[in-house]
């Protein structure tokens, strides 16, 4: 506070986050508010707790108080493009994560398309490239274009593969791990030979694993995710565990490049990619699986790089 205090460029950011539920999304804002702090700068949050409404009434709020920047990291893009748009309007710049505008000044991600593909790959390699059978547990027609993309990615793989899809599952927003493991249960009882759970975010990983050991089908199916929230790894960590891959998004370097771009933005800098991909960790038991040249991590190695400030094993 001393330092925007001094500082003729202290600038105040809204950060308008989706919900605070699960790691990525309470690091992506730890990322945010620790750059910021770097600089000198004021932040005030909002958390919608997944509902687009209160997503938009906190940007409504901070486009009313304004504010000198937004982060927006997560949530349902169609529904928040006329207020970005606004933002654009009255000189405003956004940066989102996880999310694509047109009006923003750009658009972090990962590079969904080079990590659902490589999901895939280790698929295959697991599976000795015999076709398999797999269930997609998602957000259907959420909005969410990195949710899309891994989503369509993966099928797309899949279907060049001659796997067969049983079909989707929706994960739900609020209650994934329950809504997941339930979903998981039927579809196991109805397509007891089934190899694969593919889900395109973390959390309905874990109600997964839950359903597949109470089935006792561990030693035949196994599940691909990506995020590597803390419960994710804990999970992947067990010995019986099911969670055979992961992509280990970044999300302190999300947050942290969201407000690098602000900053670029201010400055008047006019060349700022609108996508930027930012670097991610495949996680996994089983390297040897992968394409040549891709870095891995073990589980307990991923904690370590992820989560450096957070004792072994500790949940949230």
């Amino acid at each position: 506070a001393a330092v925007a205090e001094e500082s003729d460029d202290a600038k105040v950011i809204g950060l308008a986050s989706f919900q605070q539920g699960n790691d990525w999304n309470i690091q992506v804002a730890d990322g945010v508010k620790a750059k910021a702090a770097e600089l000198g700068w004021e932040v005030i949050q909002t958390n919608a707790e997944t509902s687009s409404d209160a997503q938009l009434t906190a940007l409504e709020g901070f486009l009313s108080q304004g504010v000198d920047g937004v982060v927006i990291p997560g949530g349902m893009a169609p529904a928040l493009e006329p207020i970005i748009k606004e933002f654009k309007e009255a000189g405003i710049p956004v940066t989102t994560v996880d999310l694509t505008s047109l009006n923003a000044v750009t658009n972090i991600f990962p590079d969904n398309y080079m990590s659902t593909e490589l999901l895939a790959v280790y698929a295959v390699n697991k599976m000795n490239a015999v076709p398999g059978i797999y269930t997609h547990l998602s957000i259907p027609d959420s909005g969410w274009k990195t949710v899309d993309i891994r989503d369509k990615v993966a099928d797309l793989v899949f279907e060049i593969e001659g796997w067969e899809l049983t079909g989707w599952l929706d994960t739900g927003l609020a209650d994934a791990v329950n809504h997941s493991m339930t979903a998981t249960r039927s579809a196991l009882l109805a397509n007891p030979d089934v190899n694969l759970i593919y889900t395109s975010w973390g959390m309905p990983a874990v109600g997964a694993a839950k359903a597949i050991r109470d089935a006792e089908m561990q030693d035949s199916v196994f599940i691909l995710c990506t995020d590597a929230d803390r419960i994710v790894l804990a999970e992947m960590m067990e010995e019986d565990s099911p969670i055979a891959g992961v992509i280990g998004q970044r999300p302190l370097d999300m947050g942290e490049m969201a407000v690098d771009f602000l900053a670029k933005s201010f400055a008047g800098d006019q060349d700022i990619p609108k996508i930027a991909f930012a670097p991610f960790y495949f996680v996994t038991k089983h390297p040897e699986l992968l394409p040549p040249g891709v870095a891995a991590l073990s589980p307990e190695e991923a904690w370590g790089k992820l989560y450096p400030d957070v004792e072994f094993g500790e949940l949230n």
